[in-house]
C-alpha cells in the first residue's frame, strides 16, 4: 500500500541513493550532506518533505523549501517547489497528483502565501496544474570573460568563505543584507551566511564599498567558469558600473576561471554582466510564482541564481 504524508525525520543517505536512482542521469547525483544542509539550513527556515513509501520503502517525494520574500516593504511566508521525483516502477498519475495534493495541504496550514518553482520541462507542467504557479520570470543564462586585475581602489576584500572565520564572515555580510522594500527574496546576514555554507560546494564574498558579489567556482560540460551567484548592494546607495566590473574581475581573478556566467534579474545594478546566451543555444532558467493572497503579479528588483537550489 502506498501512503503519502509529510516526512518528518528525513533519512538523507538512502534519499539521495533513491533521487539519484530516480533521475536516471550520470549528469545528476544526489549527495546525502548536501540534502541535509539544504532541507535544514540552506534558506534559513527549513523545509518539508512530503514523501511517498511502500511499506516502510521510500518511493518518492516533493520539497517545499521554506523561505522568505519581501513585497512592497512586507515579509511574507513563501515557499519553493523542489526535488520532485518518483522511482520509475511507481510513476502514475495518482501518486503524482497525491504527492502535489498533500503540499498544497501543507502550505495552507502553514500560511504560505507565495509559492515559486524553477522547475525542469518535466515538472514545470506539474507544477502548473497542481499548484497553479504559471510563468512570472525567464532569465537567460549570460556569459563573458574578465581578464586582469581588478582596481584595488575599489575593492574592499576578496576571499574564499572556508578560509575565513565564521565571525568574519558575518561581519563582511552584515552591511549587504536586503533592505524590505526591496522586492524579491530576504536575505539577512545570518541566513546569507547559511546559504554560502554548502558542504559540497566552494563560495567566495567580494565586495567595493556599495556591493557585494558571491560567487563559486562550476565546470559545465568540461568548461571551467566563475559562477557570479549573486549581487547584493548596499541598501540606498548608488551602485557604479565599476563596481559591477571590479567584482567580476576579482572572482575570476580568484577562481583562475577568465569565463563567468551569470543568471538573474537586479534591478539595482546600472547592467547586468556579460552577453545573454541565445535561447537556442541554451533556454532561459523559469521562474514559476503564485501569490494566493493576490491576483496581479507583483514586480521583482531582485532574483538570482543564489535564490533558487541550483548553486
Amino acid at each position: 500500500m502506498i501512503t503519502v504524508s509529510e516526512e518528518r525525520a528525513v533519512d538523507f543517505e538512502s534519499t539521495a541513493q533513491i533521487a539519484t536512482e530516480a533521475f536516471g542521469s550520470k549528469h545528476v547525483k544526489f549527495y546525502p550532506q548536501r540534502m541535509k544542509w539544504l532541507y535544514e539550513r540552506g534558506f534559513g527556515r527549513g523545509s518539508s518533505v512530503v514523501a511517498a513509501f511502500d511499506g516502510d520503502k521510500k518511493v518518492g517525494q516533493i520539497v517545499l523549501l521554506h523561505q522568505k520574500v519581501n513585497l512592497n516593504g512586507e515579509p511574507v511566508v513563501a515557499t519553493q517547489l523542489i526535488d520532485l521525483f518518483i522511482l520509475r516502477a511507481y510513476r502514475s498519475p495518482t501518486l503524482v497528483r497525491r504527492l502535489y495534493k498533500e503540499a498544497e495541504r501543507l502550505c495552507e496550514t502553514n500560511r504560505v502565501r507565495v509559492i515559486l518553482g524553477l522547475p525542469n520541462p518535466v515538472s514545470a507542467p506539474l507544477n502548473a496544474r497542481f499548484m497553479r504557479v504559471h510563468p512570472f520570470l525567464s532569465l537567460p543564462t549570460r556569459i563573458g570573460v574578465s581578464i586582469g586585475w581588478p582596481r584595488r581602489t575599489r575593492l574592499q576584500f576578496s576571499a574564499r568563505v572556508k578560509t575565513m572565520p565564521g565571525d568574519e564572515v558575518i561581519e563582511r555580510l552584515s552591511a549587504f543584507a536586503t533592505p524590505p522594500g526591496e522586492n524579491g527574496l530576504s536575505w539577512d546576514t545570518a541566513t546569507l551566511f547559511e546559504r554560502i555554507s554548502d558542504p559540497t560546494c566552494e563560495y567566495a564574498v567580494h565586495a567595493t564599498d556599495n556591493l557585494l558579489l558571491v560567487s563559486s567556482s562550476r565546470r559545465t560540460r568540461g568548461i571551467s567558469h566563475a559562477l557570479l551567484c549573486g549581487f547584493f548592494a548596499r541598501p540606498e546607495a548608488a551602485v557604479d558600473s565599476r563596481d559591477i566590473r571590479t567584482l567580476v574581475r576579482a572572482a575570476c581573478r580568484l577562481w583562475k576561471h577568465p569565463l563567468f556566467i551569470y543568471a538573474g534579474l537586479n534591478r539595482r545594478l546600472p547592467y547586468l554582466p556579460g552577453l545573454a546566451l541565445s535561447a537556442r543555444l541554451r533556454p532561459p532558467i523559469l521562474v514559476q510564482f503564485r501569490d494566493t493572497a493576490c491576483e496581479a503579479d507583483p514586480t521583482f528588483d531582485r532574483f538570482q541564481l543564489i535564490d533558487s537550489d541550483y548553486v
